[in-house]
């Protein structure tokens, strides 16, 4: 894995041209930010090496940090009960420790305002990030390691329901942060009419229509409201040039039946 760490190093590095003067990453199986500092160092010998590790973990330096009641987390991805042979602390400037709590608040934070679908462990490299950030001067860089990403967390804290039962947010708090329309029926909105052809309706005039209206698909539904399918501008433009059937032939000719209900 240290290895492997050099060429995110390089790219790190080569991407922010002349000094790179601050790098934070969590500390797990320790590869990444060992191999990350030991090439960024060669890089960027002033670099800081910011490494995070959640509370409960026995990784940080000095063992005063590691001192607390806390005998597990829930953020997956770093932290350890023992030291693992991989991972080498001298390359480490400074630890930081995360908690639970701020490391999904902020992950949630980095999906909602910065598009960003972390996981859990980048809120932990985020909100560390941002309290080392504070000792830096203006001008100066530092980069942030997302090692993670959401795919394995969508019955986790991004649960409004599995961060309440944590106690990592509260049901307050969910309530004002609501946008109007979470709780509302579709049936009491003021929608327009979906576009809807007839099957008495043509091929042309169905192709023209789904031109005019910028669409690819239309359902067909009977006067009575009963979906009979659908027909795609593709697929009776096709049959069209391939003499299947006449643009005077009703849509029913080309039509999709699988997505009747």
């Amino acid at each position: 894995m240290m290895l492997g760490s050099k060429i995110p190093a390089l790219t790190v590095s080569l991407s922010s041209p002349g000094q790179l003067d601050m790098m934070v990453a969590g500390a797990g199986t320790g590869g990444t930010i060992t191999g990350l500092a030991r090439k960024l160092k060669e890089k960027c010998p002033k670099c800081k090496v910011i490494a995070v590790d959640p509370e409960g973990s026995i990784l940080a330096e000095p063992e005063q940090l590691n001192q607390t009641d806390k005998t597990g987390y829930e953020v997956e991805g770093i932290g350890y009960d023992f030291i693992p042979t991989v991972l080498d602390r001298s390359v480490v400037d400074e630890w930081y420790k995360s908690n639970d709590e701020e490391s999904f608040l902020m992950a949630r934070a980095l999906i909602r305002e910065e598009g960003l679908l972390c996981g859990g462990s980048s809120g932990s490299a985020m909100s560390a990030a941002l309290k080392a950030a504070q000792h830096l001067e203006e001008g100066q860089r530092c980069v942030v390691i997302l090692p993670d990403s959401v795919r394995n967390y969508m019955t986790k804290f991004l649960s409004d329901k599995w961060m309440t039962q944590k106690q990592f947010l509260k049901v307050d708090d969910l309530e004002g942060s609501k946008p109007w329309w979470w709780n509302v029926k579709v049936s009491s909105l003021s929608l327009s009419a979906p576009l809807t052809v007839l099957p008495t309706v043509n091929c042309n005039q169905t192709i023209q229509l789904l031109r005019e209206k910028g669409f690819d698909q239309v359902p067909i539904v009977s006067e009575s409201g009963l979906v009979l399918g659908m027909v795609t501008l593709g697929n009776m433009l096709s049959s069209v040039l391939a003499g299947k059937v006449k643009p005077s032939d009703p849509v029913t000719k080309v039509i999709y039946k699988q997505f009747t209900q």
